[in-house]
């Protein structure tokens, strides 16, 4: 296909149980415009590849994936879809779906896209979600979480500072412009995520939150994040941060690194930050300690606020505790 309006990016690994839904959720997009899928495979080791290229086979035109024999995100813990997938996209827009994810309604492309073409200053628009957590499906909706003129009963708009306040976009529900300025800078990055994607596509622009759930996230232990344990998820934020907030400065992105990196020391001050709980290889080498924390951050901070939420950090979590056991105790001492 050789002008497709929309390019959609789609990562997999060992999502055989998954793939098939969300390649069908795909591909069932009823639009007034042409797409293309662009896939990329890590060298699954269940069936995934077979099922992409039965997929492949049925719509040539569309889908056009990369099957990897040999497993790259153990190379480079990061950016598969910005390494394999970005470059190769030819759509004005592009949109997200992981490969253990799926599109529940037929038209999400169709409206999003007729968003983004009727509002040239918007530069993404994304959208609720069911989260699929042990077999219980729960709708996330975000409301309440930007200014109250920002707001109506069919969404919000929102800037890099609402989002970095509360990360509240998954990919999978995302639809952004294709900006290939944005690629590039994403290439001074040594691990870029999605993270990187949406904080350079919405520096200086805005972004819409439809309250329409769009979109099916499966929470499963295969994923790549949420199967991660919460100290694995601090040490990947941690660095995420810290490498965007050294190459642009921005005072949210500081914001977010330092609560990152009070959280972290307090855990390793507390004795619950183990370097066992790091169970990723890629991650070992990413272990950081209090010291080492403490280092990157003491330059950045500069009030009394951030100095105050400092020295909280250097109270143990299990001081906390009891203190909070005592003044329960207290509260039912004064009762009787």
């Amino acid at each position: 296909m050789n002008n497709p309006l929309v390019s959609i990016l789609c990562i997999t690994y060992n999502h055989e149980q998954f793939i098939r839904l969300c390649l069908e959720s795909l591909v069932n997009q009823k639009c007034d415009f042409n797409f293309e899928i662009l896939i990329h495979d890590d060298a699954s080791t269940d069936g995934t590849q077979a099922i992409i290229k039965e997929f492949q086979h049925k719509y040539p035109e569309i889908i056009k994936p990369i099957l990897q024999t040999e497993n790259q995100w153990s190379k480079k813990a990061s950016g598969i879809n910005l390494r394999f997938n970005y470059p190769r996209a030819k759509g004005k827009y592009i949109a997200l779906c992981e490969g253990d994810d799926y599109w529940i309604e037929n038209d999400k492309l169709q409206k999003q896209v007729a968003f983004l073409e009727n509002n040239p200053d918007f530069s993404m628009v994304c959208s609720a979600f069911n989260l699929i957590k042990e077999e219980e499906i729960i709708p996330i909706v975000k409301e309440g979480i930007v200014s109250a003129e920002k707001e109506d009963d069919n969404g919000f708009c929102f800037d890099l500072g609402d989002l970095m306040k509360h990360w509240f976009v998954r990919p999978s529900t995302a639809l952004i412009r294709n900006l290939t300025d944005k690629a590039k800078v994403l290439e001074q990055y040594e691990s870029p995520f999605d993270i990187h994607l949406f904080y350079h596509i919405l520096k200086g622009n805005k972004g819409y939150y439809s309250k329409d759930i769009l979109v099916v996230y499966n929470r499963h232990q295969g994923g790549v994040f949420s199967g991660r344990t919460h100290q694995e998820l601090l040490l990947v934020y941690y660095h995420i941060l810290k490498e965007i907030y050294r190459k642009d400065q921005n005072k949210f992105i500081k914001i977010q690194f330092l609560k990152v990196s009070f959280r972290i020391i307090n855990l390793r001050i507390s004795g619950l930050f183990s370097s066992r709980k790091i169970k990723t290889p890629e991650l070992k080498d990413k272990i950081v300690g209090t010291k080492e924390v403490y280092e990157e951050i003491k330059d950045l901070i500069k009030t009394k606020q951030e100095r105050r939420e400092l020295y909280k950090t250097l109270i143990p979590y299990q001081i906390k505790l009891l203190k909070k056991r005592a003044q329960t105790l207290i509260q039912r001492f004064k009762s009787l």
